[in-house]
Order: structure tokens, then sequence, then C-alpha cells
């Protein structure tokens, strides 16, 4: 079972919006609100100020990149709540998988690391992989198909749960079945059109979604 991690087990997009207005309002630049800091997670930090900054604007990207990334790394981890339930389902899901439970994210893995173990979550999941873990990020297949193997499974025998549709895509290209968590950054009818097997309402639905969907998931 592989995990994102913004919008599907943690509560990002409050922290990041902060540091990344912080880091805006100190370049001179116009804030951005929390409804667009939404829409533009998951992609990675550089994408996210990219689109913040706009891309013709070397100096300012630096600058930036640069405040961001210091206030983000100051606030995150207390400020970054898990969803409710995701202790719970993680523990649910290790307990019925023989602990195979990975974390796939397009943030740094030593960030997803740091998060899980602040919040006592790290005990749940086997493995952590990030954009420098692979040399790639969702929704390049690269990005999960080696956590699949190094979990001794097939991709056809794993399932990867997550809130965007980059995660329904990297599934696709993958060949792992998807079930999206709505509520985080892509709304439901992008979740249902990018072809995810489920759509949930929230994490917590997912182990009653497993028992009556199971195929060896249980």
């Amino acid at each position: 079972m592989l995990f994102d991690l913004d919008g599907t087990l943690a509560d990002s997009f409050v922290a990041i919006g902060a540091a990344l207005n912080r880091a805006l309002i100190e370049c001179g630049l116009p804030e951005r609100s929390i409804a667009w800091t939404r829409g533009h997670v998951g992609h990675g930090a550089v994408e996210l100020v990219t689109s913040a900054v706009g891309p013709a604007d070397e100096p300012a990207l630096l600058a930036v990149g640069t405040s961001f990334a210091a206030h983000y790394q100051a606030i995150y981890l207390e400020q970054t709540p898990p969803l409710p339930g995701a202790g719970a389902v993680l523990e649910h899901v290790a307990g019925r998988t023989g602990g195979r439970v990975a974390v796939v994210s397009n943030k740094y893995a030593a960030l997803c690391r740091a998060w899980l173990e602040h919040w006592d979550l790290a005990r749940f999941v086997a493995a952590v992989a990030g954009p420098e873990t692979y040399g790639a990020r969702k929704p390049d297949p690269g990005a999960i198909l080696p956590v699949v193997a190094g979990l001794g499974v097939a991709p056809s025998d794993a399932l990867l749960v997550g809130d965007m549709d980059i995660d329904v895509e990297t599934g696709r290209r993958a060949g792992v079945a998807v079930v999206a968590v709505s509520g985080g950054a892509s709304p439901r009818e992008v979740l249902e059109r990018a072809g995810a097997l489920a759509v949930l309402d929230e994490l917590r639905g997912l182990p009653p979604w497993l028992a009556a969907n199971g195929r060896g998931w249980r």
C-alpha cells in the first residue's frame, strides 16, 4: 500500500501557504490565496514557486525559493497535522499487508520522514521515497515502481492512495490501482475523470472500502 503525503495523510496546505506568502511578501510580490495554493501543491516546491512568481523572473525565483524553504522548514512540522484518522488507517493497513506500507511524495523524502517521525507515524511505514530517491517525481512511474519492487509485490498487487489527478496518472502509468481521497488538491470530479478506482470522501473511509473491495488488500 502506497500513500501520497500532502493532502492525503497530512493537512499540509495552511503551512505551505503561510511559508509561501511570507516569502512572496519579503520579495515585494502579491500573496496567493489558500485556494490557489491548494490547487498548485503536489508537483514539488520548485514548480510551486515558479507558478507563484512566473518562470521569467530568475532573481525573484531564487529569492522566493530560498525564503520559502527557510520559512517552511521552521513551521511545517508543528503546523502540518495528520488528517483525521491518518494514524489509525496506517496502523490498519500495516497490520493487513505485513508492514508493506510506503509513502511516496513529490516532497523530499527527508521532510516526509521527519513529518512521520514527528507525529509518531513512522512505525507504520516501511519505505519513504521523494523525487531525489530514484531521480523521478510523480507522474513518472519511476517514482513508485522501485518502491513497489522493494516491498516485494507486483504492481498489480499494489494500491496507491492519493488526493490528486497526478497520483491517478502515476498509477495508470505504473500499472498500480489508485484510490483517491477528495478534499485535497483535486476535486472529486477531476479524480473521477482521471480514472481513480474509487474516490473516498475522507481517508477514514479506506478501511471499510478495503473490506468491501479487498482483492488481497484487506
